[in-house]
């Protein structure tokens, strides 16, 4: 995997870890799902939205702070789950997270990113997905998908684009959503 992509995951994770900073500390139902966090979606899942993926690996680095965390390593990329108790809505905590990935010093940039919400994955759920365009300030491709399920909350996100098409990520990411939502 090329340095920068994993700097990125590596900075989203980061990020991720100070939200959680002042979460309290888990409960039983972050502990039971966060048991075998990359049990919310199969190889085959996975592998159907991103050709390629390895099998999913516990990741325990942010277990301190209550998130249970999977990734699967994908031919380019990572792709991440994690899986939390947390009082934001799906789209503030995918909003939150794409300020790693926009350039700060340009006004209303955030206004100008397409936010979707989707229907039918737990309580509720808010994909997005962009390419890299450094003249615009967008700093890296992503794609991420939060879903809300009473109080626990599910993200999933990559740096890898299928095809290098946002919507066919967000649509790649909504399918493993529609598969991750029961088991939530």
């Amino acid at each position: 995997m090329h340095a920068s992509l994993r700097l990125v995951i590596t900075a989203l994770i980061g990020v991720a870890a100070l939200a959680a900073c002042s979460k309290p500390e888990a409960s039983s139902d972050v502990a039971a799902v966060g048991d075998d966090p990359c049990s919310i979606v199969s190889k085959d899942e996975v592998r159907a939205a991103f050709p390629g993926a390895e099998a999913g690996k516990r990741n325990h680095t942010m277990d301190q702070y209550g998130m249970a965390s999977c990734t699967w390593e994908l031919p380019t990329s990572t792709l991440a789950v994690q899986i939390f108790e947390s009082t934001n809505s799906a789209g503030e905590e995918v909003r939150g997270r794409m300020l790693g990935f926009l350039d700060p010093l340009q006004p209303g940039l955030r206004d100008r990113i397409q936010y979707d919400t989707i229907t039918g994955l737990g309580d509720e759920a808010v994909a997005v997905a962009v390419k890299a365009d450094q003249a615009q300030g967008i700093l890296a491709d992503t794609a991420m998908l939060g879903m809300r399920k009473g109080a626990l909350m599910a993200v999933l996100f990559t740096s890898t684009l299928v095809d290098g098409d946002p919507a066919a990520s967000k649509q790649a990411l909504q399918k493993l959503g529609g598969n991750a939502a029961p088991r939530l």
